[in-house]
């Protein structure tokens, strides 16, 4: 058995993730900002190079869409609690979202945002408001529905303000611990209004970026145990879009 399947079995007490099957990653990836048939941005985590380990995700979402181009989200994704790493992501997924907005929002282009670790801090604190504690900073509003409500399906990879018992939550962790940074409730209840129903938040037990854990494994085995069920699920999201 692969090391990735035994840790998978561990992390959830046995059962595997199963879900409908999706087509094997056989398309290369189109980086591209031009309007597609489906658009892609990715938002990696810490220390990651471009795109980082989100292009599995992506390679299976490209191979079940004709015409699917990605961009990255530029930003450093550097250590968030002594640099302006975070800051930074945020400010530059907003100008990407808006930019991608102005010019595909009015096609038939549909959109797909995928975001691990740090990544998901700078995708979803845009989208709920940012800040709000000694190391993200002061508090910051959350971009203008009308640019957030052009995103179809956003996929999120450990957490680090991972909330529980949210209508998107994923990935077994049915505990009552939050991740490092837990979002304020308000926000909580704002990313839930607007976007909880094009949301899948994926959290593994004992990960201790999303769910206070001591597994650092566990933050690190989302593509091997959660791409094909992510696939499938972002899938019928653009079905239904």
């Amino acid at each position: 058995m692969h090391l990735v399947t035994t840790i998978a079995s561990l992390l959830l007490g046995g059962h595997l993730a199963t879900a409908t099957p999706v087509q094997d990653a056989t398309t290369q990836l189109v980086n591209s900002t031009a309007c597609s048939n489906v658009h892609i941005m990715i938002a990696r985590g810490t220390t990651e190079s471009y795109p980082g380990s989100l292009e599995t995700l992506a390679e299976l979402i490209s191979a079940n869409n004709e015409q699917t181009t990605y961009e990255n989200i530029i930003y450093p994704a550097t250590d968030e609690t002594s640099t302006n790493s975070y800051h930074v992501g945020k400010k530059a997924f907003d100008k990407q979202l808006t930019q991608f907005v102005e010019l595909c929002g009015n096609t038939k282009s549909k959109l797909v945002v995928l975001a691990y670790s740090q990544g998901v801090m700078v995708v979803a604190d845009t989208l709920a408001g940012g800040g709000g504690d000694a190391i993200l900073g002061n508090l910051t509003a959350p971009i203008d529905v009308d640019i957030g409500k052009h995103i179809d399906a956003l996929v999120l990879y450990g957490d680090p303000r991972h909330a529980p018992y949210q209508p998107y939550d994923e990935g077994f962790n049915t505990s009552s611990v939050t991740g490092k940074y837990p979002r304020p409730k308000f926000q909580v209840e704002h990313l839930t209004k607007y976007y909880g129903h094009i949301i899948q938040d994926y959290c593994n037990v004992g990960d201790p970026v999303c769910a206070s854990g001591d597994n650092i494994t566990a933050h690190l085995v989302y593509p091997d145990i959660w791409d094909t069920t992510a696939a499938s699920w972002v899938q019928e999201a653009l079905d239904r879009a």
